[in-house]
């Protein structure tokens, strides 16, 4: 597969409390072009829960707002079923089962993803389908500690939170704790550390 087939989904979960189980009550994803990071699609979607089971405090950090969840939540099962079409509509990583076939797997990418990716991995085991992606994703967090360690000229951010490194290199997009402006914030963040690393590459080529 030429590089400029290759594909990465950008994922962000917003859910209602710290624990693993808690419910998750919105996610976005966005696929993108891997090296120019330009994108092709994206998906957004509200999810059905149980206030009961929630977390007040979260469900503010997350800008819950009653009405617009009464008007465009979904449940679970059909944003299941509507993220692993996404995965798989955008899965470029080329595998092979045990008898032979071929089958991709998407490329997902995002802060802290393991967090999310872990999350979602549980997710549609208890709705009975199979995680259509990797098991090893890319993470933002990890790209930008390696920027600065590979560049030590430059003052680092003092932390690594999504928020903290918007500002810093003065992202367009501002993250918000929703999970369509995380999930591009993250594509803007690896696009720029990017385009800063081919610059570098080619100045000490010459």
């Amino acid at each position: 597969m030429e590089v400029a087939d290759k594909r990465i989904v950008y994922i962000d979960t917003e859910r209602a409390g710290r624990s693993i189980k808690s419910p998750i009550i919105e996610l976005s994803a966005v696929a993108v072009t891997s090296g120019l990071y330009r994108e092709l699609s994206r998906i957004e979607m509200k999810i059905e829960f149980n206030v009961k089971e929630t977390n007040v405090k979260f469900l503010g950090l997350s800008k819950f707002r009653p009405s617009v969840w009464e008007k465009y939540a979904i449940p679970e099962k059909e944003a299941v079923k509507k993220l692993a079409h996404f995965l798989r509509a955008n899965a470029t990583d080329e595998r092979n089962s045990k008898d032979g076939t071929p089958y991709k797997l998407a490329t997902l990418c995002g802060h802290n993803v393991e967090h999310d990716a872990s999350t979602l991995r549980r997710w549609f085991s208890e709705h009975g389908e199979f995680f259509p992606a990797t098991r090893s994703p890319l993470d933002t967090i990890q790209l930008t500690r390696w920027f600065f360690e590979t560049n030590p000229a430059l003052v680092p951010p003092p932390d690594f939170k999504l928020t903290t490194l918007a500002e810093y290199f003065s992202l367009r997009t501002t993250p918000s704790h929703e999970a369509l402006s995380d999930a591009l914030c993250c594509v803007e963040l690896t696009r720029l550390i990017a385009q800063y690393t081919r610059v570098g590459i080619h100045n000490a080529a010459y």
